[in-house]
């Protein structure tokens, strides 16, 4: 069972959180609910949950500060917050912190639901991943290879333990390496597809540069093991500082004999990364993740190429700085559903961005911040919208194999435009259903003061494209409507009854007697007594 904690200051939230889900019935189990910051801490440290429910503003400390003191002694816990609040800063700080979820209040069970289930899916991978790790020593086969290869997963994706404590020699002998003392680094071969002409797959040519890599490199270093993660090769090296230059000047050269002969003829063309080299085995997940971000660079450099460890020339505040300005463009765009402006943001930013130094790595986060961004701007003024899975999918693909500025700006374009071009569709053919709920609407509350905002909440749309789609389908806008309705209801009671001109005003929506008599006017060309006169 995933074991779930609720956090919130207001106790009628947490009674209906408890309600709205039938716990055991998806296989979870509420260990317990907090009310302020302080006690979700120590509920966690006590009941151990895989999930946490939280809101955001809370006495003690917040749930952003209560996330962050989680995170620093249990990184397994995933979160789920619940929040009156849909700024930007908020959303962006919770993506920061790994935030899969962020749900705006009112809670909606179906939207809470399916959070739930897709955190449960994530802490189910980690379980899973779990296991796998307390089988490890079961599963090791005689195999060298397969041996080699389970240790280095073991220590560079997995992360599972630590070899701080083992000499080299223990794990030379138990998993059959030649380390010795001396440096330590990861090179990250990535192979892109240009085009699909080529006849040798893409499996084929991983293979070979495999078999190529290892012979290579075996006589100029102590130790090399070529590991595949799905479109990636990583090389993890132990070398000695003689060995140093030999060893790059051999990566060169495979690189360029691949992508001269073979490689371009079959459509791929190979880029590797250098990460940084450390003293020591354990510091292999460091070079990993330097040269996995390193080989973003060709994003912005171009493929083909080694690229090297190098100080970053990138100015994080100039590129936040656009970033920011392009936000605050972007979101009114998409709160009006307006297709071209998106596109045209979109263009503007990727321009401004080509015209500074900046990491692939971190432009790639970028493009990732602005679909949360999208996601969540959508479903707080747009409360009907849902992604589809197959959608999100198509573009997790695309960004991962995006290897170039052009390529990442095409699929976030082409995924925010489809999407929300899905979304029209679906809320025009849903169109007239809705106008005719909020004509119903206006008929029951027009004598009150009505506002395009209140109709709007009550068919479930926000007010700039309520205002839009009302007048698509009516022809008229929201107050031109409203009014005719106020003036014909109005033209009846002067015709069948004698109630004062001020009581017949408030009556229909006018508060101000004055302002009634004008809109009338403007309405049938009469005063209200004039058109008494003539039509009772």
């Amino acid at each position: 069972m995933v074991r779930v904690i609720i956090a919130d200051d207001e106790v009628r939230i947490c009674q209906l959180i408890i309600k709205l889900i039938e716990w055991e019935k998806h296989e979870m189990c509420l260990v317990g609910t907090a009310h302020n910051g302080v006690e979700a801490l120590a509920l966690v440290e006590k009941e151990k949950p895989d999930i946490v429910i939280t809101d955001i503003r809370m006495p003690g400390c917040d749930g952003l500060e209560m996330i962050e003191k989680i995170k620093k002694i249990r990184n397994d816990v995933e979160f789920i917050i619940i929040s009156g609040y849909g700024e930007f800063e908020y959303a962006k700080k919770a993506i920061a912190l790994g935030v899969q979820e962020y749900l705006l209040k009112p809670i909606n069970q179906n939207e809470l639901l399916k959070s739930l289930m897709k955190v449960i899916t994530c802490v189910n991978k980690k379980n899973d991943q779990i296991d796998l790790e307390k089988d490890y020593v079961m599963m090791l086969k005689d195999d060298v290879s397969k041996t080699r290869q389970s240790f280095l997963n073991d220590l560079m994706f997995i992360n599972a333990r630590s070899y701080h404590e083992h000499r080299l020699c223990e794990i030379n002998e138990t998993y059959h390496f030649n380390f010795r003392e001396g440096l330590f680094g990861v090179a990250c071969i990535k192979i892109d597809q240009e085009s699909e002409n080529g006849s040798l797959s893409l499996q084929n040519l991983m293979d070979e540069m495999t078999a190529r890599l290892t012979a290579s490199i075996q006589n100029l270093v102590y130790e090399g093991e070529v590991v595949r993660k799905q479109r990636t090769l990583y090389l993890i090296m132990n070398y000695s500082s003689e060995q140093k230059n030999n060893m790059e000047e051999e990566l060169n050269q495979i690189l360029e004999q691949s992508n001269q002969m073979e490689g371009r003829k079959q459509g791929f063309v190979v880029t590797i990364a250098i990460g940084e080299e450390k003293g020591d085995l354990n510091g292999l997940v460091e070079s990993l993740g330097s040269a996995s971000q390193l080989v973003e660079d060709r994003i912005v450099t171009g493929r083909g190429s080694v690229i090297m460890p190098k100080h970053q020339m990138m100015d994080q505040a100039v590129v936040d700085h656009l970033y920011h300005r392009f936000s605050k463009k972007f979101i009114p765009k998409i709160e009006h559903l307006d297709l071209e402006g998106i596109e045209r943001a979109i263009g503007a930013f990727k321009k401004e961005i080509e015209q500074v130094p900046i990491s692939g790595a971190y432009l790639k986060q970028m493009v990732q911040e602005t679909l949360h961004l999208y996601e969540m701007t959508m479903k707080s003024s747009h409360s009907h919208f849902s992604t589809a899975i197959e959608h999100e999918n198509v573009l997790i693909r695309r960004l991962e194999q995006a290897s170039s500025v052009d390529e990442l700006f095409e699929a976030l374009s082409f995924h925010i435009t489809t999407s929300i071009s899905a979304f029209i569709e679906d809320g025009s053919r849903s169109g007239l259903k809705s106008i005719r709920q909020a004509k119903k609407y206006i008929e029951e509350n027009y004598m009150n003061q009505l506002t395009l905002e209140e109709v709007g909440t009550h068919i479930g749309f926000n007010a700039c494209y309520f205002s839009s789609v009302f007048k698509k389908e009516t022809g008229s806008s929201f107050v031109e409507y409203l009014s005719k309705t106020r003036i014909e209801k109005a033209k009846a009671l002067l015709k069948e009854s004698d109630l004062r001109i001020l009581d017949v005003s408030l009556m229909v929506g006018y508060n101000d007697v004055k302002y009634f008599t004008k809109s009338f006017k403007k309405h049938t060309g009469l005063q209200p007594n004039e058109y008494r006169k003539i039509f009772s």
